[in-house]
């Protein structure tokens, strides 16, 4: 295993194989692919896998370009938790030669252009949080509210207190949501193939965001993982990776 700096991103590569990029969501950073990344894991044995923190600031389209820095000319799938999601749909809109396929995790976009990803009320509240209880209250406050407070009370201590103090990328990455479109009605012309991913314990609202990209992507399959919830490449790993492995093969990218 190693690990690099790159364009200024903090990148962990592991395995052999075809390329996997991983994008992150929310409140966390390069270590929440740390099953995928582990020894011995599924993925890590038959495919290379690239994992990296996003900057902590900017919007989606600049996310996109980072991402599309650490691709390059290398034939690649890219897998977006979350908010890294929204980025991997934007890559996809630049349709590179190198990305054969794009596996999407719930993307916490609406489901149509005029209705923004969050609502604004939403983060009127982080704010009060955060100047009335201080920033890791208004992080707690975004992961209960993403997670539900089961999930959220099931993450190792370590995680959760690491995810709640970067409550400020949480703040830039709600903005970056907010501004940013869908746009459906251009994803028409995207031929390259998308998983779409969601767990049926996730909160309700992921699900019409899915369906309406399910519509939109001419390619797109949904998969639905029972038992589990927003971070389903943690809670369901194994399913994710057999998943993920197939998708991969249907994109070209047969595993070592």
């Amino acid at each position: 295993e190693t690990t690099v700096m790159a364009a200024a991103l903090h990148v962990v590569t592991a395995g052999v194989g075809p390329r996997i990029v991983f994008v992150h969501g929310s409140a966390t950073d390069a270590a929440t692919w740390s099953i995928q990344l582990a020894p011995r894991s599924t993925l890590r044995e038959h495919f290379t896998l690239v994992s990296y923190t996003r900057r902590s600031t900017g919007s989606v389209e600049d996310h996109a370009a980072d991402a599309i820095e650490l691709i390059g000319a290398e034939p690649s799938l890219i897998v977006g938790s979350s908010f890294g999601a929204v980025v991997a749909l934007e890559v996809l809109r630049r349709k590179l030669p190198a990305v054969r396929g794009a596996v999407l995790i719930e993307p916490p976009m609406a489901a149509d252009d005029a209705t923004p990803a969050a609502p604004l009320a939403f983060l009127a509240e982080f704010d009060r949080r955060v100047a009335e209880q201080g920033g890791a209250a208004a992080g707690e406050f975004f992961l209960r509210t993403v997670l539900g407070d089961v999930a959220f009370d099931r993450i190792p201590e370590a995680f959760r207190e690491r995810s709640i103090q970067r409550w400020a990328e949480i703040r830039a990455d709600s903005h970056a949501l907010i501004a940013y479109r869908p746009r459906y009605a251009e994803l028409s012309s995207i031929a390259t193939p998308v998983l779409l991913l969601g767990g049926d314990r996730s909160a309700a609202y992921f699900r019409p965001t899915l369906e309406a990209l399910r519509r939109a992507l001419p390619t797109a399959q949904l998969e639905l993982i029972r038992g589990a919830g927003h971070m389903l490449h943690a809670e369901a790993h194994r399913q994710f990776a057999g998943l993920v492995s197939a998708f991969a093969a249907r994109c070209g990218l047969a595993p070592a």
